[in-house]
């Protein structure tokens, strides 16, 4: 019982198969539907990454989840620069990484922290990107082209920091309302039975 909370354990299991498939289908729907909206990065893509980072075990397919949801958008909606998408993938892929940090001590400050944390890198990361690859009469390789290029895009980074708020929020509030109710039930059911405790407990 307790190793499907913990889902840390070898070789993959069940459940962490159906959590993977979850999250690319859930950040895929939240790309899709709102790129459809004009409501550009405000997508699940990002709190997929951290969630796989902060509570699957297995981590080669935790950094992929959302690089998998985000190829399987981009085949849909369009490719671009393959340059700027590499960046683009390497922030992503970032997520995995603060989610990991965020397991280590899971508090609130520190769920904040990674949230605000992949908003940012990703923002530095993807218009850092664009002001390196366009040409200078977009963006001059000055200071002040590097600057408008980050005003620029702030209004798709308020998209993304909202969003990944939000998705986060979403996803490991779930969890862990999921978790703590069934320690409750797991608590009701020992004590009915006279049973020991089984450890919910990661």
């Amino acid at each position: 019982m307790g190793r499907i909370f913990k889902m840390q354990h070898s070789p993959l299991s069940r459940t962490e198969i159906l959590v993977a498939a979850v999250l690319v289908v859930f950040a895929i729907a939240t790309r899709v539907i709102f790129n459809a909206l004009h409501v550009f990065n405000f997508n699940a893509v990002m709190a997929a990454g951290l969630f796989a980072g902060a509570y699957l075990g297995a981590r080669r397919m935790s950094i992929v989840i959302p690089l998998v949801a985000m190829l399987a958008t981009d085949i849909a909606i369009g490719f671009y620069d393959w340059r700027l998408m590499a960046f683009v993938y390497v922030s992503i892929a970032a997520a995995f990484f603060l989610g990991r940090f965020y397991s280590r001590n899971r508090t609130l400050p520190r769920f904040v922290g990674s949230v605000l944390g992949v908003s940012a890198l990703f923002f530095l990361v993807s218009n850092g990107a664009v002001w390196l690859l366009s040409a200078d009469a977009i963006y001059p390789k000055t200071l002040g082209g590097l600057v408008d290029c980050y005003i620029a895009g702030v209004p798709f980074y308020r998209n993304a920091l909202t969003g990944d708020l939000l998705w986060s929020t979403v996803l490991f509030g779930s969890y862990e309302l999921f978790r703590l109710k069934a320690h409750r039930l797991n608590l009701d059911f020992m004590r009915f039975f006279g049973l020991r405790k089984i450890d919910f407990n990661g």
